[in-house]
C-alpha cells in the first residue's frame, strides 16, 4: 500500500545557489513538507525505484510537498528530466534558484575540489567555455527552457539568490504566495538561529556536509559528542566556497562572453534585471 504524498513543487536547482537553505526555509513553513533526503534525484533516469519509494521521501501531513534535486538542471549531463517529471507531475510548480552565473560556477568548481572530484586547475576546468560542465550548469535560461517545453510559464518561479540572502522574508513570502500557502508567517521561524537551535544545519553550511557520507558521519558523530555551536564551527572547514578560485583574465573574458547571451535571455524571460550580477 502506498504511503506518503507526491510533490506539488520541485526546487530544480541550481547547485551552489542556496538550495539547501531554501529547502530548510520551506520545511519550516507549517503548511509545507519537504523531502528527506533533500535530493531524491528520482527523475534523473528511469530506475527500479518506483513511486512508492518516491512517496516515502515525503512524510507528514501538509498542504504542499516539495523536493530539491539540483541535478535536475544539469543538462546535458542528465537528459530527459523535464519530460520524465511532467509524465508524473504535470501540475507541479517549479522553483529555480539562481545567482551570478560566474560566481556559481566558481563555487561549483571549489565544491568539487573539496569533495575530491576535481583535480584540474580552474583555468583548464572552464575551457572551452562552451563545453565546461560548470558553465553549462550556469546557463540558466538554457536549463530552464527545457522545462518550459513541457510546463507552462505560470508554473515556474525564478528566484534570485542574492535577493533571498539580503531580503529573505520578502522573497520567502513571494515564494509562499506562488506555492499557494500562507504568507502570514512568523519571521523568527526562518532565521538562521532557528535552524541551529532546532538541530538542523544552519542554512549556508555546505551541501558537502549534508549530502556526502563523510559529511553525514561527521555530523552524526559530532551531534553525539559535541555542543551544536562546536559542530557548526567544525563543519565550516567543509564549506566549498572557503577559498574562491580566481580566473585568469583571458579565461574570465571568454567565460563572460560565453554566458552573456544566456543571461540576456533569462532577463527577458523573467523581467528581472539581476542587478547584483557581474554580467
Amino acid at each position: 500500500m502506498s504511503t506518503g504524498a507526491l510533490p506539488t513543487f520541485i526546487l530544480v536547482g541550481a547547485m551552489k545557489c542556496g538550495t539547501t537553505s531554501l529547502h530548510q526555509y520551506l520545511g519550516a513553513h507549517p503548511q509545507v513538507c519537504v523531502s528527506d533526503p533533500k535530493e531524491p534525484d528520482f527523475f534523473l533516469q528511469r530506475t527500479e525505484k518506483g513511486l512508492d519509494w518516491y512517496r516515502q521521501c515525503f512524510s507528514g501531513e501538509a498542504q504542499e510537498y516539495g523536493e530539491a534535486s539540483t541535478n535536475y538542471t544539469k543538462y546535458p549531463t542528465f537528459q530527459g528530466v523535464p519530460a520524465r517529471m511532467h509524465e508524473v507531475l504535470p501540475e507541479a510548480k517549479l522553483l529555480y534558484l539562481v545567482r551570478d552565473p560566474i560566481e556559481r560556477a566558481l563555487s561549483h568548481y571549489a565544491h568539487n575540489r573539496v569533495a575530491g572530484r576535481e583535480a584540474r586547475p580552474v583555468d583548464e576546468a572552464f575551457r572551452p567555455a562552451t563545453e565546461s560542465h560548470y558553465l553549462q550548469t550556469s546557463r540558466y535560461h538554457a536549463q530552464v527552457s527545457r522545462y518550459l517545453d513541457h510546463y507552462p510559464r505560470e508554473q515556474l518561479l525564478v528566484v534570485e539568490a542574492e535577493r533571498l540572502r539580503n531580503e529573505r522574508m520578502e522573497v520567502l513570502r513571494e515564494i509562499f504566495a506562488f506555492l499557494g500557502v500562507s504568507t502570514d508567517v512568523d519571521a523568527s521561524a526562518f532565521a538562521d538561529e532557528y535552524h541551529t537551535t532546532s538541530g538542523k544545519l544552519r542554512p549556508g553550511v555546505s551541501s558537502f556536509v549534508q549530502e556526502t557520507a563523510l559529511g553525514r558521519t561527521l555530523k552524526s558523530v559530532g551531534q553525539a559528542l559535541l555542543p551544536q555551536s562546536v559542530i557548526e564551527r567544525g563543519l565550516g572547514v567543509f564549506r566549498s566556497d572557503v577559498e574562491r578560485p580566481t580566473l585568469p583574465d583571458a579565461t574570465g573574458r571568454a567565460v563572460r562572453a560565453s554566458l552573456q547571451d544566456d543571461v540576456d535571455r533569462l532577463r527577458a524571460l523573467t523581467g528581472r534585471g539581476f542587478a547584483a550580477w557581474s554580467l
